[in-house]
């Protein structure tokens, strides 16, 4: 599994891509933090009420949900996120800061303290080619979030060539479709879900795909890559990086153990 990260494959990804990257059939683990389910329509809502708030705010141009919003004339270009070791470290980081570990925004939207965010599941599949070369299934790979200014579709544009460098690590059966398989890789992204990948699981059956919808890129510019997030489900081999998200949890449970001493 280490030998991976010297795999012919993963050098393409970086270069293809201009950069240096799943409810699964067999039983998930339990997400730790206090995740909690998300349905459409109370993603929907939550936006909604974010946008009717009678606290005036200055608007950035982007939308914060599933679809976009206006975008300004003109703005300076971003640059996608890296595709290594370092960048998946960064944007791990972004992730529990942006969210706290959270799949929806705690709190009422009402509240001059609430945060809105939001969060996506990913996957990657290798896609079939004119000549019926076969793909693979949907791999569940890990989970996006943008903050509330930023749309989950710039997201997923910013991080896709580091959740693909990501997903090759995690699962062999990608990698193994050898370098021109490369050029085939797609993301797909659906609901947050409690949800989280094993390194034992195989891809998403016929039903469970049905709820990948695959991401196509969106204009980024003026968009913050503090302002995106990742994390993958579980560490790909050699990799062991997990500090603050360790930190938010500590903090997590000191809170919950002062609770308990006063009551």
């Amino acid at each position: 599994m280490r030998h991976f990260l010297r795999h012919p494959l993963f050098v393409l990804v970086a270069a293809v891509y201009d950069v240096a990257a799943f409810t699964v059939p067999q039983p998930h683990r339990p997400y730790q933090p206090r995740f909690r389910l998300l349905s459409p329509s109370s993603t929907a809502l939550r936006v909604k009420n974010k946008k009717n708030r009678s606290k005036p705010k200055v608007s950035s141009g982007r939308g914060g949900g599933f679809g976009g919003g206006n975008k300004p004339d003109t703005a300076p270009s971003t640059r996608p996120v890296s595709a290594d070791k370092h960048a998946l470290e960064q944007q791990w980081d972004s992730f529990a800061s942006i969210t706290d570990l959270e799949i929806v925004p705690p709190g009422n939207p009402d509240d001059d303290d609430y945060q809105h965010f939001i969060v996506t599941d990913t996957f990657v599949r290798v896609g079939s080619d004119n000549n019926d070369k076969p793909g693979t299934g949907w791999y569940r790979t890990g989970k996006a979030c943008a903050d509330g200014d930023t749309d989950i579709h710039s997201s997923l544009t910013l991080q896709k060539s580091l959740i693909f460098w990501t997903a090759v690590h995690m699962w062999p059966q990608l990698a193994s479709k050898g370098k021109e398989a490369a050029k085939r890789l797609e993301l797909g992204f659906s609901m947050p879900t409690l949800n989280m990948a094993d390194e034992t699981d195989s891809a998403l059956d016929d039903e469970e795909a049905e709820e990948v919808q695959i991401s196509h890129r969106v204009p980024v510019q003026g968009v913050s890559i503090k302002a995106v997030g990742f994390r993958p489900d579980f560490n790909p081999p050699g990799f062991t990086y997990k500090r603050r998200e360790r930190a938010a949890m500590k903090k997590k449970k000191s809170a919950m153990e002062e609770i308990a001493e006063v009551s």
